[in-house]
């Protein structure tokens, strides 16, 4: 367990490999520990780190930082505080990927690319399935009872209740649409087609599915909130695909292995 502090705050965090840094920020039922398995994964490649937000884990319980902005600037801070080397990779789910895709509108020259899982376009788009849920009860509202995995069992009661209210309540008037189709940089959308936490983009913002300069859009058949836990290989090599693919590439397609697609 490794331990760093910014301005009386704790963050507990962990490493693993090395090379070019690559960053992973939790979602609101968990710790960093589900991303456990991919670090192993990547990190014959990258020096993957993933910290638990505060409210999350082992870093500190403040309702005063349980907000978008003082979720983003602990990514600012983490980064200087250990001396990353930048441009960083993001890899987001849930909260966690609202805060990445933040983090890399604000700071696009930190960034390289962003990966972002389960991540709601808008409120509206947040099912209410966490308002109220302690934490005994967030992974059968999640995943049901039939459901759950070791990597997010072993912390649910580390989750502050109301770091996952308070979140979810700041982003009721959420609208990513702009951050999206506006990014500068090059950007992966996963959903799980059976996530019942985060909706994937449908309706009036259905062509947020096309892939198109250097956004691509991949659904997960079967999947539900945790893709990184349900389809570990496979999720973890379209991440690498994503991670390694040169400017051509144009899509990346779901099938029994991953193949690239170039014009």
């Amino acid at each position: 367990m490794s331990i760093t502090t910014i301005e009386s705050q704790l963050i507990h965090y962990e490493v693993l490999g090395r090379g070019q840094p690559l960053i992973f920020i939790h979602g609101w039922v968990g710790s960093w520990r589900y991303w456990w398995p991919s670090m192993q994964a990547l990190s014959a490649h990258f020096r993957t780190f993933a910290f638990d937000l505060w409210g999350f884990g082992d870093s500190s319980k403040s309702p005063e930082t349980y907000s978008l902005a003082a979720y983003v600037d602990m990514v600012n801070q983490f980064i200087d505080k250990l001396g990353v080397a930048r441009p960083v990779i993001l890899v987001g789910h849930g909260l966690g990927a609202i805060v990445a895709l933040n983090y890399t509108a604000q700071y696009p020259v930190n960034v390289e690319k962003v990966a972002t899982i389960s991540l709601p376009i808008t409120g509206s788009y947040i099912t209410n399935r966490l308002q109220g849920a302690d934490a005994e009860s967030m992974v059968s509202r999640v995943l049901g009872r039939s459901e759950s995995f070791t990597e997010v069992d072993s912390e649910i009661r580390k989750v502050d209740p109301v770091a996952v209210s308070k979140s979810i309540d700041s982003f009721s008037n959420l609208d990513l649409i702009s951050d999206i189709t506006n990014l500068n940089r090059p950007l992966l959308m996963v959903y799980g087609s059976q996530d019942s936490l985060v909706l994937p983009p449908n309706g009036e913002h259905s062509y947020l599915q096309q892939s198109v300069n250097e956004r691509f859009y991949v659904e997960l058949d079967l999947c539900h909130h945790f893709p990184m836990l349900q389809e570990k290989a496979k999720f973890n090599r379209l991440l690498l695909d994503f991670i390694m693919a040169s400017a051509e590439l144009t899509e990346l397609t779901p099938k029994e292995y991953w193949q690239r697609r170039i014009r």
